[in-house]
């Protein structure tokens, strides 16, 4: 079931070379601290001596060590490339193909070259990796190696770099799939071990973690007795299990030991000093849990990877139709501009199938204002605003001249009132501006696909904004002005016997009300039997008179009656403000609903009626007549370098999904 790990490492090969991991693999993940003895591990496992070596952070790109158990099929692809029948080791890297690595310390210094090539020499790291194929007669596994974990910058290291490097770790161990190998010093205590933080953090129940206990040979004999709780599980608790390993010290590579010499060592190492649990640890204990636990694993994850593969190809085969280059311009740009003005209208009338339940959009957004900003600014303004009773009582006098005042002064009145609903034009005005700046915003959230195709094309995008600007702005000034003008009509000309008025009136005065109350038969049946227009009105005077009559007996009762002239002024001076006051309502109760009415008759059903004629017009035709305006369709910086990378990508997925395939035929 080795073939089992190589299908996982070609789906390792295609994802590396467009540097992107769009599924979660079934992979060992090596972390550990600077001089863990991590770089051992893996040679030791390898037989080979092959990772740079150095102070300060020598693995500065994640290392993608594929350990292949070579086939005749291998060897005879070697033997064409090299014509040589002594190697029984060798190399290749994806970044150098059909060039073959025989000599491992070539292949250090590849490995140097490339990441100073990828990471920059100047100590810094990269998430780019490097994929090292080994190929050898004892095993087939894989291994991320990653920097090792460091605390303080030296040298010309970044002054980030822990944290450079903690994301870089976490970008591999967080992965679900991700099995976290924690190498971890016999000599330091494990509670403060950089690695089993990680590990806890991102594996808390320790199912796909596995410790490996390295440097047991230098530790003082005197605690030997600890480390068999250690290594026995009792101190780490990982499910995966905790290997104890001693890999060649540095007199053992420059002496340059075999590997069966050094496996030797160990084996008697540990029948010395662990004698009741030497067969449970070792380089060859370890390499074949490590491959028991991966095979499993991959099995185990086959079908999610499967299904990941399927949805991840869905998305950019998705992805990429919106970004396929048109055919013929001629018709992208028309159908476009149709689904755009189709979008548009919907998402205003609310027909879009695909709705948001985030938020509103579109008319509702605008019923949602009127609510929220129009009906509450305008319900505000305070009908007596800036309207002291000493204005009052100087209109009341300057308008009767040599006269005494009437019951009701009309010129008076007039005056106040136009004053008074002056205060109203401001905020009508202002929500005009509130919906056209609403109507334009709601381009903006329509269909998405219409919007990714806009901004791909910046000229194409403007010229539709552009549009959809202008065609606002056409009736814009005409609805301020006829709203403005209709106000300015209710200022000019006062209708006090209209019932609205008569029963903002009544409910104003109590008097006034319980006394309509007691004749309102009376009044309905007058008002109802007589067919003359002009004996309706005549009704309605009446009425009128009644109301006034009501209301300043009222108020003349409250001050105690007229005791001086003095007194008869602040009558008038109460009743006049009662009826600025009601009349007042009265107006802004009509302008409430006339407002918001025209505005949508006006501009909104204007707009949606023309919108498609002027992208037409205005967008369409220029393109069609003009072959210099094909720079509409330039992309914007970057789009096509997108697509070709989603290219790239999706064509990785394609191949993976083939790799995925060959173990169904296993």
């Amino acid at each position: 079931m080795e073939s089992l790990i190589q299908t996982i490492n070609k789906l390792q090969d295609v994802f590396a070379v467009v540097n992107d991991n769009p599924i979660d693999l079934p992979q060992i993940v090596v972390v550990g601290s600077q001089s863990s003895g991590k770089s051992s591990v893996l040679e030791s496992l390898v037989g080979k001596s092959f990772l740079p070596r150095g102070t300060g952070i020598v693995t500065r790109a994640p290392l993608i060590l594929q350990m292949i158990k070579y086939t005749k099929e291998d060897m005879e692809s070697m033997l064409k490339i090299t014509n040589s029948t002594n190697i029984k080791e060798w190399a290749c890297f994806s970044h150098k193909e059909n060039i073959v690595f025989h000599d491992f310390d070539e292949v250090r210094k590849e490995i140097e070259v490339q990441t100073d090539i990828l990471a920059g020499e100047n100590k810094g790291i990269t998430d780019t990796p490097i994929v090292l194929k080994v190929y050898t007669p004892l095993y087939t596994l894989t291994f991320v190696d990653l920097p090792g974990i460091t605390k303080l910058p030296v040298g010309n290291q970044p002054t980030d770099i822990e944290e450079q490097i903690l994301q870089l770790i976490l970008k591999y161990v967080r992965q679900p799939n991700a099995i976290i190998l924690a190498v971890v010093t016999a000599n330091t205590d494990p509670a403060t071990s950089e690695s089993l933080k990680i590990a806890k953090q991102w594996d808390p129940e320790g199912a796909r973690t596995i410790a490996v206990v390295t440097k047991l040979d230098i530790i003082d004999k005197g605690t030997k007795s600890d480390k068999v709780d250690l290594l026995c599980g009792k101190v780490i608790p990982v499910k995966l299990g905790i290997i104890g390993v001693v890999n060649r010290s540095q007199k053992d590579l420059i002496e340059n030991k075999t590997l069966e010499e050094t496996l030797k060592n160990e084996t008697e190492f540990f029948r010395t000093n662990y004698p009741d649990i030497c067969k449970k640890h070792g380089n060859k204990v370890l390499a074949d849990t490590l491959q028991h636990i991966l095979i499993k694993h991959i099995k185990k994850t086959i079908p999610i990877l499967r299904k990941n593969l399927q949805d991840t190809k869905t998305r950019l085969e998705s992805e990429l139709k919106t970004l396929e280059i048109a055919d013929c311009e001629k018709t992208f740009v028309l159908e476009l501009l149709n689904d755009i003005n189709k979008s548009y209208c919907e998402t205003v009338t609310g027909d879009r199938k695909d709705t948001s339940d985030q938020m509103l959009i579109g008319g509702a957004k605008i019923v949602n204002i009127i609510q929220d900003n129009f009906y509450k600014k305008f319900m505000e303004v305070d009908p007596l605003d800036n309207l002291s009773d000493k204005q009052i009582e100087n209109y009341l006098l300057n308008t009767s001249g040599i006269k005494k005042s009437s019951l009701v002064n009309h010129k008076a009145l007039e005056i106040m009132v136009s004053k008074q609903l002056e205060n109203l034009i401001e905020p009508a005005l202002s929500f005009v501006d509130v919906v056209r700046e609403e109507m334009f915003n709601i381009l903006d959230s329509i269909d998405q696909k219409l919007l990714d195709d806009l901004e791909r094309f910046p000229k194409l995008k403007n010229d539709v904004r552009s549009t959809l600007d202008d065609l606002l702005e056409i009736k814009l000034k005409n609805i301020k002005k006829s709203i403005k003008s209709y106000i300015k009509t209710h200022q000019k000309i006062l209708n006090t016997t209209n019932p609205n008025y008569l029963l903002e009136l009544i409910n104003s005065s109590t008097e006034c009300h319980s006394s309509f109350i007691q004749n309102k038969g009376q009044y309905y049946s007058n008002i109802f039997s007589n067919k003359s227009t002009s004996n309706v009105y005549s009704e309605f005077e009446n009425i009128e008179k009644e109301i006034v009559h009501n209301m300043y007996t009222n108020i003349l009762s409250s001050m105690g009656g007229l005791n001086d002239y003095k007194n008869e002024i602040n009558v008038q001076v109460k009743l006049h403000k009662q009826f600025t006051r009601c009349y007042f309502e009265f107006t802004r109760n009509t302008l409430r609903d006339f407002v918001p009415n025209r505005i949508n008759h006006k501009l909104v059903n204007f707009v949606l009626k023309k919108f498609d004629k002027k992208l037409k017009a205005d967008v369409f035709m220029p393109f069609t007549n003009n072959p210099s305006s094909g720079r509409m369709l330039v992309e914007k910086v970057g789009v096509a370098e997108e697509r070709q990378r989603k290219e790239q990508l999706l064509n990785a997925v394609n191949k993976a999904f083939k790799s995925l395939n060959e173990i169904q035929r296993q």
